[in-house]
């Protein structure tokens, strides 16, 4: 049904992380109608990092309260403008059962909610993805077509596994240094990590400046 919601609406690259059921599956084909493309041509992942790890902005789904430092949109016209100079965006939604979890959002860039009635905030999946497409095809049909300059500025943005590759090496040096003090405070404090990171609309040329100062800070001969 998902895929439906996608066809509808002009989308067509689905990605699937850790699918419950085996895959593909005969209920998938059937529920999709004239959408067996986007079905046929699913790609499957085993994590998010590996799933996400070509986009260069993420977006997630969530309507609970999180305290986490992501900006949260609620207009999606204010959020299509980040979209600008970004060659590959991934929405990421989470299981109809559970959502998205704090390490999942990690991944994230930002957050989007979907306004709902206060009294029943919850989507299901395939209903939350047709909302988004609808507001992804009609930014489109109002966009203007992208130019060469406009490649070579997108081309120069980083990836996320790009950006995840330098979070896991400095997380890394950071728990060798002791840093994760005390313990029990270690997963929101990796939380803040990405988030400082994510906020961040980074060239390719500013990570390769924070890998480089980060090696000579971290080779410095001790006093």
């Amino acid at each position: 049904m998902t895929a439906r919601a996608m066809d509808n609406f002009g989308l067509s690259r689905l990605y699937l992380v850790n699918p419950r059921d085996k895959w593909p599956n005969k209920k998938a084909d059937s529920s999709a109608k004239h959408a067996k493309n986007i079905i046929k041509n699913v790609k499957i992942f085993s994590n998010l990092e590996e799933a996400t790890s070509k986009f260069n902005l993420v977006i997630a789904t969530t309507n609970r309260q999180r305290f986490l430092t992501k900006k949260t949109y609620y207009n999606f016209n204010e959020l299509s403008k980040k979209f600008n100079n970004i060659r590959n965006i991934a929405i990421l939604f989470g299981p109809e059962n559970s959502g998205l979890s704090n390490e999942d959002l990690r991944l994230a860039n930002n957050i989007y909610t979907i306004k709902t009635a206060r009294l029943n905030k919850s989507l299901n999946l395939s209903h939350a993805v047709s909302v988004i497409a609808y507001e992804i095809f009609s930014q489109n049909l109002k966009s203007s077509k992208i130019t060469k300059k406009d490649y070579k500025i997108i081309d120069q943005k980083v990836t996320k596994s790009e950006l995840s590759n330098y979070i896991n090496f400095l997380i890394d040096d950071l728990e060798n240094k002791g840093f994760f003090n005390p313990i029990e405070k270690k997963d929101s404090m990796i939380d803040n990590i990405y988030s400082i990171y994510s906020k961040m609309d980074l060239t390719k040329k500013e990570l390769n400046m924070l890998w480089g100062m980060h090696k000579k800070l971290k080779n410095q001969p001790k006093i």
